[in-house]
């Protein structure tokens, strides 16, 4: 797995790949993995003080519907909590009007400049051949910039394997969020859109050939990726999903990963020093590793613990 699984990883680890579920592309679901069979534990973080509760779970964006990954911990966790907080707010209908506002500005090319143009040879052949195979056509992708291309056929390529938008674990907490339980975020929408948007032009093409070069290893990929966070293997997860990032994009894994990480911390602990109990739902990449969330609070000198 090269740049362009590291690319696919940046993508999927904010939550706007979910918030952008509807430019997907329609697809026939073709899945290989018997989800409906797999005994799911993710996992599942605490620390608390004497008046808080922060619960911390990591989330996978976007999943397969027949997945039940709703452990007991889990569901105890999200039913005893006053507050759910989330990467950033990119589900609301507020907040799909801003990213919608914001895609023309960083999703799509200038006037005059077609994502062809920036592509070799090698990757304006594999486009033709790859993009009807998911639904699209070249001239509908011509208009985007190779991030926000490559984020549509990926997505276009997992609902071919049986994901579906709406079984994502943001989504299903939302729909579940009883009457009462206030809201919080970490991020704007802007700031999510940004991160990808913000890759140089070179980065972006790159990582979209390589990903079409890789295209039908992706099902496997994702698949590993999936089994690993639902069955709680952090350790894989840090390896699938972080070590590759961090070895063959390290820019990218510091703007993606480590800065928002380091930036989080400080809210977290800010809350626990308030009141009351939250469940913190944040991207499964977030929280392994030296650089995860649970780390560095650990480093602070908190007590986190497993569940």
């Amino acid at each position: 797995m090269r740049f362009a699984s590291t690319l696919r990883r940046a993508a999927s680890g904010l939550a706007l790949f979910a918030g952008l579920m509807s430019v997907t592309l329609p697809a026939q679901a073709q899945q290989d993995v018997d989800y409906s069979q797999v005994e799911a534990s993710p996992a599942l973080w605490h620390l608390g003080d004497a008046d808080s509760d922060i619960y911390i779970f990591g989330t996978f964006h976007i999943l397969p519907g027949d997945l039940d990954w709703q452990s007991d911990a889990v569901t105890t966790a999200f039913a005893v909590s006053d507050i759910l907080m989330l990467e950033a707010d990119v589900h609301s209908p507020e907040a799909q009007q801003t990213m919608q506002a914001l895609i023309p500005q960083l999703a799509f090319n200038p006037p005059g400049v077609t994502l062809t143009s920036m592509l070799d040879e090698e990757g304006r052949t594999l486009l033709a051949e790859i993009a009807p195979r998911l639904g699209a056509s070249v001239a509908s992708l011509e208009p985007m910039r190779p991030w926000f291309a490559q984020i549509v056929l990926t997505l276009g390529q997992m609902q071919q394997m049986g994901f579906d938008p709406n079984a994502g674990v943001e989504m299903a907490l939302l729909a579940q969020r009883p009457e009462g339980m206030a809201m919080d975020y970490f991020e704007t929408a802007e700031e999510q859109l940004g991160f990808m948007a913000g890759l140089s032009d070179d980065v972006q093409a790159a990582g979209l050939v390589e990903g079409l070069r890789e295209m039908e290893r992706l099902p496997e990929e994702i698949d590993n990726m999936v089994l690993a966070w639902a069955e709680g293997d952090m350790e894989t997860v840090n390896t699938l999903f972080l070590e590759q990032m961090r070895d063959e994009a390290p820019e990218v894994y510091e703007a993606i990963i480590v800065r928002r990480n380091h930036n989080w911390v400080p809210q977290i602990i800010e809350r626990l020093e308030g009141e009351g109990a939250y469940f913190i739902a944040v991207g499964a990449g977030h929280l392994p590793g030296e650089e995860g969330v649970i780390a560095l609070l650990r480093d602070q000198g908190y007590t986190v613990e497993r569940q």
